[in-house]
């Protein structure tokens, strides 16, 4: 499809937001009471939430064609006719708000260039956008049992469907662009209702310009969407405490229950809530109402899991809820993957401090990392909270920075992976209020000039980084450049997949170690990481090829596409393809050189090669009883 229709159907989608968001809004009851600054960017975010919510039944029903998913659309575009829009916003007044206004066309410009080419995000091609165009191939959601990106939430990734099947590839890298800016559209306005135009456009542009938000918001991954729902959560609950509001208490319990059913960390953010409605004198009756919307709007994904395999956080519950002595390698391992430091009080206050300095690879706080704006400004903050620290309790944004430290203590002990863009959806919190805090002190003792320098570093040095990320895909989009060649270069040992699609049909079905060529695959194929799933059991130690042999036949499986067997194989692939290779079990079809380049944005770093190497399976050439 063109770009014309892509863009077109990518727009029509947000309208349909805005609409549904603002006819929800109305059935709340809060339409007039929320205010016209920050109507359409609430209707925008409640209204992607929304229509997450409805995708899924029409998936589980098997009813993903173009009819019902277009009807969807076109029924919340007619919901606009209740929407609330903003007045026209007046252009700055000095050279500040034009450089800041002109740091945000630049980012507008380096995201649509991003969003023009094809995706190339690891997490992103392995689940985001593969598992949606799996569901779309099968007209319906099917269960996946993988741990961490198959049964896992999927509430943001049912919005890239209709996008995907009404307009194609391109419109849903267009949406979830789309997506980014209404989310720091909606940063802006609430931001506007403590501070001024200037200093509330420089927060949205430091949030657009953070590296997290550049790596993640143009691909698949949830976070910056999940940013919305915490801003969403936020502004309802002050509000709600603040007025003793029940209405906005639904509303605040509707963004932590979009939050949870898109992520399991959501569940941790729904407990941080909790203290600042319970704390209040006659809270329990807000309570209620929070923890009402939290059910109905966040149950779904964790039905659809307990329903299919009994765990409802799986594979979080799996001892409790599995089978008796079944244990889980992913979760016995956990530890050891993803907790780089030890959950102690000390490393509390210092993980901050280790993953913006120099922290583990694990962080991955070098690529995704939250930027320094909030370091540059912590100082200011603190010295304005002792200063003014009679008002801090009682201004409305006391309870955004009680969220953001609750989340992060719960994040930080609960054992979560410490990758620390899992911080990002709490991000604008902070940021709103370490300005607020800052800007206040400024005022004070005339340190105006010191905040604004921290913010023209800051958007500096973001900007240039965003210039930078998007220099791979603006390569593709201006110049000649095939779609092939591009993702060769960008796509980390891609080189099978254009021969695997042109040689192998229907007919077969291709087992895959490798997560990040999934959504490039136009055959049927099972994934398969030996460490997330147990339908092919290659775990260490396990290597049983009787055993594979039935699996594999259960799951129709015909073809291999695995690493060459090695000493040092964490797990037990190697052991098995040698076994049924000695039985005669296997015909090496093809063996590819690929490639892993060492930054997809810097390609003069290098890259290195391996060798992957593609059997088909001869079930009737293998002896009866398995090989040996």
């Amino acid at each position: 499809m063109s770009t014309v229709i892509a863009l077109i159907v990518a727009c029509a989608q947000a309208a349909a937001c805005a609409g549904l968001g603002a006819a929800a809004l109305t059935a709340l009851g809060l339409r007039g009471r929320v205010g016209r600054t920050e109507a359409l960017p609430v209707a925008f975010v409640l209204g992607m939430s929304v229509l997450g919510f409805l995708v899924f039944p029409l998936g589980v029903i098997g009813a993903l064609g173009a009819w019902p998913l277009g009807l969807l659309l076109v029924a919340g575009i007619a919901g606009c006719t209740v929407l609330r829009l903003p007045s026209r916003p007046a252009p700055p007044t000095h050279a500040g708000g034009w450089l800041v206004l002109l740091t945000v066309a630049a980012v507008l410009g380096f995201g649509a260039i991003v969003a023009l080419a094809p995706p190339t995000d690891a997490d992103t091609l392995a689940y985001h956008f593969a598992l949606p165009r799996q569901f779309l191939q099968d007209n319906a959601i099917e269960f996946v049992p993988r741990a961490i990106d198959g049964a896992a939430p999927l509430l943001v990734q049912m919005t890239y469907l209709p996008v995907l099947r009404l307009g194609g590839e391109q419109a849903l890298t267009l949406w979830t662009w789309l997506t980014s800016l209404g989310v720091a559209a909606l940063l802006y306005a609430l931001a506007r209702r403590h501070l001024d135009r200037g200093w509330s456009l420089a927060i949205a542009a430091v949030f657009l310009t953070a590296p997290a938000v550049i790596y993640g918001g143009g691909s698949g991954q949830v976070e910056v969407r999940n940013c919305g729902f915490v801003l969403l959560a936020a502004y309802g609950l002050s509000r709600a405490v603040d007025e003793d509001a029940p209405r906005f208490a639904l509303l605040a319990g509707a963004g932590a229950g979009f939050f949870a059913a898109t992520k399991y960390l959501g569940l941790l953010f729904v407990a941080a809530c909790g203290p600042s409605l319970l704390l209040r004198r006659g809270g329990v009756r807000l309570a209620i109402a929070f923890g009402l919307a939290v059910a109905v709007v966040g149950h779904q994904w964790y039905a659809w899991n307990a329903w299919h395999i009994g765990d409802p956080v799986f594979p979080m519950l799996w001892d409790w809820f599995g089978r008796p002595g079944d244990g889980l390698y992913f979760l016995d391992h956990l530890s050891d993957a993803e907790l780089a430091v030890p959950r102690t009080l000390w490393w509390l206050l210092a993980y901050p401090i280790e993953a913006t300095l120099d922290g583990p690879p694990i962080f991955a706080s070098g690529r995704t990392g939250l930027g320094p704006y909030l370091w540059l400004l912590v100082p200011f903050a603190l010295w304005s909270a002792w200063r003014f620290r009679h008002r801090l309790v009682v201004s409305p944004l006391h309870h955004w920075l009680a969220l953001a430290l609750l989340f992060y203590a719960l994040w930080f002990f609960t054992g979560s992976s410490q990758r620390v863009r899992h911080l990002l959806p709490v991000l604008p919190l902070a940021l709103v209020f370490v300005t607020v805090a800052a800007e206040r002190l400024a005022n004070a003792v005339r340190a105006r000039a010191a905040l604004v320098l921290a913010l023209a570093l800051t958007l500096s040095v973001q900007t240039a980084g965003a210039g930078v990320f998007a220099s791979a895909p603006a390569r593709f989009v201006f110049s000649n450049e095939s779609r092939e060649a591009y993702l060769l270069r960008t796509v980390a040992r891609f080189e099978p997949v254009p021969w695997i699609n042109a040689n192998l049909g229907a007919d077969s079905r291709l087992l895959v170690t490798e997560r990040q060529i999934l959504y490039y695959l136009d055959v049927p194929y099972f994934s398969a990481p030996w460490d997330l799933q147990a339908l092919i059991d290659l775990l260490p130690g396990h290597a049983d090829p009787v055993r594979f042999l039935s699996q594999a036949k259960a799951l129709g499986i015909t073809h291999l596409l695995v690493w060459p067997p090695e000493p040092g194989d964490p797990s037990g692939l190697s052991e098995t393809i040698t076994a049924l290779g000695n039985a005669g079990c296997l015909d090496l079809v093809r063996t590819f050189t690929v490639r892993k380049a060492r930054s997809r944005t810097l390609p003069g770093l290098g890259a290195s090669t391996k060798t992957r190497l593609l059997y088909r399976l001869d079930y009737a050439r293998c002896p009866s009883r398995g090989p040996a």
